[in-house]
């Protein structure tokens, strides 16, 4: 019971950080790029590297396919009960 409670609230936290570090990711990869490292969860993007036109295009359509990703974990959990 308590390995499934550590299991849920782990595969919680770590939704809960993909989620807010993809919706940064789609509307301000600026603000993203200056969130702490620990907090962008180690990404390798740099605002040096990917700080141009491009590079932000890139950095949104990564956000956008990272909340796609989860809307789809989210509605398969929820749909499989009926």
């Amino acid at each position: 019971m308590i390995r499934l409670m550590l299991g849920i609230g782990l595969a919680v936290a770590v939704g809960i950080a993909v989620t807010t570090n993809a919706v940064f990711m789609l509307f301000s990869p600026r603000a993203w790029f200056g969130l702490p490292a620990w907090f962008r969860l180690g990404s390798r993007y740099s605002e040096k590297r990917h700080g141009g036109f491009w590079g932000n295009v890139r950095i949104r359509l990564i956000g956008a396919i990272l909340l796609a990703i989860m809307a789809w974990i989210v509605h398969i959990t929820y749909s499989r009960g009926q």
